[in-house]
């Protein structure tokens, strides 16, 4: 006799050989009791979620206390406190990792989240990266179509104080450039540089730039593109602490007047270096300066130098081709700062320097010719005060034109030096900079470049109109979720502090 209790088993073997026929073509849906609970046999083990590219990517960089956690979905970074750690040096190990530029405002963000920290507390870093930045050759910005570059020239040691604020600045302004210093005229490296001969000199004890690299991101992030400036032959550093390396006197000694030799081979493959590194780190551009002989110095004539007829131009040439094969081999744009009176002067002057723009500019893409007019001397064109001549900028502009056309180079650009400090300038201000700038486009300029040794620039900043701000750039999603773009930067120093 069938029982009740018989029918019911009959039932749920019916059951279960229906779920393990096949579907008969359906497709075949997982069970939700399979996903969300324990099975007959025992609990399910599911799975788990892959890292996301973000993850993986930092994963490698974290620093020794770090670990990884998702936080509503999003990858954040935890650091163990130990002993000895403080928000500043917690900052240092993990600043690459975010988007604020300088330690100390990070240790700042640090310190307002955990007023005290004790050993084995476990913190959460503020102010992470959304996403991985680029690495050097992925992230250079080449030229706008327009090929106009117009920006304005930042010291080593102002750049390690002011550079989120520059940025800002040069952004807010419409400019898209910036010319900074990878090596001081004086002859020391601004960052942390692995050239051996750099190291030999004890060339960047200290350096003001920590990272050309991330100054360089930080600069991209807001748009704007870098020139790694770099002087040549004017390096009092190098001519001192290895003599070998100095321009000579007739005597077989060092002249004394803190040049190297531009014909001394060691001399020249140190300044390839460099420029073989700041490629290497990002520069969208590389502008040589000093890349001439000297010409100003009591007894200048016993320094032993090629003949002042020609010879000089072709000898630097020959150095400048040199470094445009390296330039040109990464497909960086290479340019050239020229004196002023390569445009405008006696032929004898500018073969003295070393500097004939028909020779020169066969070898790079951009000369900048250093045009600024309070440099001229008074009674110049009939100028008595040329410093309050801003139209001198355009016919140096003119001049250098004519002379790149007289060698049959119409590929190579001017992109003048504009004066922006007030030397010998008494009618210097935000009206004198928009004349300069006025004066070059009109005359053929393509972008110019704005010189304050001392990088003030309140002028220029007066003179030129407020932009709207860009929209950041996209970027690869990553586990910051639909927040995915260009990391921006944060500085709490308040803007009055900047340029």
């Amino acid at each position: 006799m069938i029982t009740k209790v018989s029918l019911l088993r009959i039932a749920g073997l019916f059951v279960a050989a229906l779920s393990l026929a096949p579907a008969c073509g359906r497709p075949q849906v997982a069970s939700v009791a399979a996903k969300t609970g324990p099975s007959v046999d025992g609990p399910t083990h599911p799975h788990p979620e892959p890292e996301s590219t973000f993850a993986v990517w930092l994963r490698p960089r974290l620093p020794d206390g770090g670990s990884l956690a998702t936080t509503n979905g999003v990858t954040v970074i935890e650091h163990v406190v130990a002993a000895d750690d403080t928000a500043l040096t917690i900052a240092k190990a993990y600043l690459d990792l975010t988007d604020v530029y300088r330690a100390k405002d990070l240790a700042a963000e640090i310190t307002k989240r955990h007023s005290t920290l004790a050993a084995g507390d476990r913190i959460e870093i503020p102010h992470l990266l959304q996403a991985p930045y680029d690495g050097p050759e992925e992230g250079r910005l080449r030229w706008p179509a327009d090929r106009s570059m117009k920006g304005v020239f930042i010291s080593g040691v102002f750049a390690g104080a002011f550079w989120p604020e520059t940025l800002e600045r040069l952004a807010s302004h419409g400019l898209n450039a910036v010319v900074l210093d990878a090596k001081d005229y004086m002859g020391t490296v601004n960052y942390p540089t692995k050239v051996p001969l750099a190291k030999e000199l004890g060339a960047f004890n200290d350096p003001p730039i920590a990272d050309y690299a991330r100054a360089i991101r930080f600069a991209h992030a807001r748009g704007i593109r870098v020139i790694a400036r770099i002087p040549c032959f004017h390096d009092p550093w190098a001519a001192k602490h290895a003599p070998r390396l100095s321009l000579m006197a007739s005597s077989g000694r060092p002249f004394q007047m803190g040049w190297t030799d531009p014909s001394n081979s060691e001399v020249q493959d140190y300044v390839v270096a460099l420029v073989t590194e700041v490629i290497d780190l990002g520069a969208d551009e590389v502008q040589l300066d000093y890349v001439r002989f000297p010409v100003q110095s009591i007894g200048i004539g016993h320094a032993v130098m090629p003949a002042p007829d020609g010879h000089r131009s072709r000898a630097m040439q020959e150095f400048v081709r040199r470094v445009h094969s390296v330039t040109q081999a990464r497909h960086v744009p290479l340019s050239l700062d020229v004196f002023g009176v390569t445009a405008t002067g006696e032929s004898s002057d500018i073969e003295a320097l070393g500097q004939n723009l028909a020779i020169l500019g066969s070898e790079t893409e951009v000369l900048s010719p250093m045009v600024y007019p309070s440099h001229y001397s008074p009674g110049w064109n009939g100028f008595d005060v040329p410093g309050n001549h801003p139209e001198i900028i355009g016919i140096g502009t003119r001049g250098a034109l004519e002379k790149l056309k007289a060698g049959h180079l119409s590929g190579t650009l001017i992109r003048p030096w504009l004066q922006a400090s007030s030397y010998k300038t008494p009618n210097y201000g935000p009206q004198y900079i928009r004349h300069e700038i006025k004066s070059a486009e009109k005359s053929g300029a393509v972008g110019w470049l704005m010189w304050d040794p001392g990088n003030s620039y309140w002028a220029v900043w007066a003179a030129l109109p407020l932009v709207p701000a860009a929209a950041p750039a996209k970027q690869e999603a990553s586990g910051g979720g639909d927040q995915a773009s260009r990391p921006e930067w944060r500085a709490t120093m308040p803007r009055s502090a900047g340029p």
